[in-house]
Parts: structure tokens; C-alpha cells; sequence
């Protein structure tokens, strides 16, 4: 008898634990699924802010294309071609599976007030300098973030929306590498200006457009072809007879060292190459005098040819001068160009570059003109960060 007892006991301390049991269970899956579904939020928030960043850069590099260096520049075609490269981004970047966020993609032109340093952001398609993109997973574009649990959760998705906005700016006053992104440049000198008629200068050819129209670059078929684009070109000679060279290869930290100015034609200049300038090349304290040599035979010539197409930083140098047998440029300005071909003569390799625009995040803001309402920038040379 009190066997059974103690068994009837037993039997009512359980179910009486029961009901415990499974409500501890229904609470503690619900705050599973709550920190989980948190969890899972936090990580689509993340993904679709890089996939927002990509896209506003992307569409802001856009911005600062090859077309502003037309004589006859269609603004409103650039800001149709900046809000086509933004959809061709978008569908890269899928947000928590194979799900594509939806992409707003607005245009505007950030004005200074150099009186208060304010910044304000007018809409507009005609010259715009800055993209702002509003990424979105949610019910209203139908594709809101599925739940993990709903049922614990007591919804079935989320809504999550970021907003991201990259600038472009052509006032810059040097170049710096930004964490492993090293600067889009090649070593190299072009002739600014000549009392000699005879020889292409980068004034006269490309500024003054006197220059030839033979090769234009092709972004659909990633190459170059022989056909008029409205962008002159000149021909560059590193070698040539009685000083007529207007090309020299510059020291910019390699000291003419075969598998540096290898790695700097290919990939650009890091910090490395950059340390004799602390880190940063300038020309805003003035001019520079590069040690340089007119001999660009074996590797830079070789590296040069596998780099058609390429868009790179350069320099341009308004004179020469020689000691004891060493060359030194005399370096004014920061350009950028595109190698459009490469031949043969008897005087060595001879190199044809068209102007061309990069837009790089190693580009350094000239803060001072910013401030002071300073509109004329570098022309070839913009620099593209996120800004919001």
C-alpha cells in the first residue's frame, strides 16, 4: 500500500511538471527564434549594405567617365549610362540567397557653400557629381527577407532598406593608396610642351586637339579598334633623334629595378613605392624633379604591350635636364590615359594614348579648395568615395 502510494504521488508530480515543461520549451524556442531571426536580420542588413555600396560606386565611377573629355559631352546620356551600370551591378549582388534586393538609384549634385561649409544635395540629371542608391529587401518591392521560424516568431519576413550615397570629385591634390588598393598609375613621363613644332606634346595634341582620331575603345567587346571616337591620341616616342623623345620611364621608388616597374606597369603604386614621398604623391607644393631614363626596352616595354586597353595614371614633364649623365623630368601635372597601340621603328617602341578619366578611392580630396568654392579641377583624375 505504500508502494502505491508513492506511486500515485510520483504520478501526480509529473503531470504536474508537464505543463512546466513544455511552456519553459515554447519560451525558450521563441527567444531562440527571436535571436536567430535577429541574427539573420543583422546578417541581410550587412549583405545588402555592401551590395548598396557596390552599386553606388559603381554608378558614381560611371559618372566620371571617358565622355566628359568629348568636346560635344551629352550630360543626360551620362546619367543614363551611370543608372545602366547600376542595374548591370545589382544583379551581381544577391542579398541572403538568390533573392535580388531592389535598387533606387537617384542622381544629384552636391553644392559647397564656402561661407558655412554646408553641403547640400540637389536632384538632378544634368552634370550630376553624386548617386544615391536605396537598396531594399520588403513587401513593397515583394521581395521582403523570409524568417527563420516563423511560427515561434509570430511573422514570416522582414523588411530591410539601406541607403547609400558615392561622390565624385576632380578636386584632388595627390595620391595615396587606399588599404590594399594600390594606385591606378603608371611610371611614366609624357612632354607637356615644346618650342618644337615638330614634336606631340600632350598640350598640343590632346588639349588643344591637333592630335590624330584612329583607334576608339570598345567597353562591350573589352577591346580597342581601329575607328574614330572624337578622343585625339598621341604618339609617344621614348628613343628618338636630336631630343625629338617625348616619353621618359621615372624612379618612383623602384630604382629602375626590372620586377618593380614590372609589378607598378601591371597593378600601379603602392605604399611602398611611395614611402621617399611619405606615403602620398603630390603636387600641390610644386613641381617635381623625377630622376628618368628614355630607355623603356626589355621588361617596361613588354609589360606596357600585355596592358592595351588599360586606363592609367601618368605625369607630364615640361623639361629635362642632365648631370653627370643622369636624366631628371621636371614634373608639372597629373593626366590619365589609355594605351590604344603599340609598334615598332627604328628608334624602338613607339606608344599611342588617348586621354581617358579614372575615378579611383586613391585619389586625396584638395579639402582647401573644396572650401573656397574652387569649381576647375583635374580633368583626368576624379575621386569616388561613399559620402553617406
Amino acid at each position: 500500500m505504500i508502494h502505491r502510494l508513492q506511486s500515485e504521488r510520483l504520478q501526480q508530480r509529473r503531470g504536474s511538471i508537464l505543463p512546466a515543461i513544455v511552456l519553459a520549451m515554447l519560451v525558450s524556442g521563441g527567444c531562440l527564434a527571436l535571436v536567430l531571426n535577429e541574427y539573420w536580420l543583422a546578417s541581410a542588413q550587412e549583405e545588402l549594405r555592401s551590395a548598396t555600396q557596390a552599386v553606388a560606386l559603381a554608378a558614381a565611377r560611371q559618372l566620371a567617365s571617358d565622355d566628359l573629355l568629348q568636346q560635344e559631352m551629352d550630360p543626360l546620356q551620362i546619367a543614363t549610362n551611370c543608372r545602366e551600370q547600376a542595374q548591370q551591378q545589382a544583379i551581381r549582388n544577391p542579398v541572403v540567397g538568390p533573392v535580388l534586393p531592389q535598387m533606387d538609384v537617384h542622381l544629384g549634385r552636391v553644392v559647397f557653400d564656402p561661407a558655412t561649409g554646408n553641403r547640400q544635395t540637389l536632384e538632378t540629371d544634368y552634370s550630376p557629381n553624386t548617386v544615391i542608391v536605396i537598396g531594399h529587401r520588403d513587401r513593397s518591392a515583394g521581395n521582403p527577407v523570409s524568417l527563420l521560424a516563423p511560427l515561434l516568431a509570430g511573422r514570416s519576413a522582414a523588411d530591410v532598406t539601406v541607403t547609400v550615397e558615392a561622390s565624385i570629385t576632380n578636386l584632388v591634390d595627390g595620391l595615396r593608396p587606399f588599404g590594399a588598393a594600390t594606385v591606378p598609375a603608371w611610371p611614366l613621363a609624357v612632354l607637356e610642351v615644346s618650342s618644337d613644332s615638330k614634336v606631340q606634346t600632350w598640350t598640343k595634341e590632346i588639349e588643344q586637339r591637333q592630335g590624330t582620331d584612329h583607334f576608339r575603345w570598345n567597353d562591350q567587346t573589352q577591346q580597342v579598334e581601329e575607328q574614330a571616337d572624337g578622343l585625339p591620341e598621341i604618339l609617344l616616342k621614348p628613343k628618338g633623334q636630336q631630343g625629338t623623345n617625348n616619353l621618359y620611364l621615372v624612379n618612383i621608388g623602384s630604382g629602375f629595378q626590372d620586377d618593380v616597374l614590372e609589378r607598378q606597369i601591371q597593378y600601379g603604386w603602392s605604399g611602398v613605392d611611395l614611402e621617399p614621398y611619405e606615403g602620398t604623391f603630390s603636387l600641390k607644393p610644386g613641381p617635381l624633379d623625377l630622376p628618368a631614363t628614355d630607355n623603356l626596352s626589355g621588361v617596361p616595354d613588354e609589360t606596357l604591350r600585355t596592358q592595351m586597353g588599360q586606363v592609367r595614371i601618368f605625369l607630364l614633364y615640361s623639361m629635362t635636364t642632365t648631370t653627370e649623365g643622369n636624366i631628371n623630368v621636371h614634373v608639372t601635372r597629373m593626366v590619365a590615359g589609355r594605351l590604344m597601340n603599340v609598334s615598332a621603328s627604328t628608334e624602338g617602341p613607339q606608344y599611342v594614348i588617348q586621354p581617358a578619366v579614372v575615378a579611383t578611392r586613391t585619389a586625396l580630396l584638395d579639402e582647401e579648395a573644396l572650401y573656397q568654392g574652387e569649381t576647375t579641377g583635374n580633368p583626368y583624375i576624379y575621386r569616388v568615395s561613399i559620402t553617406q
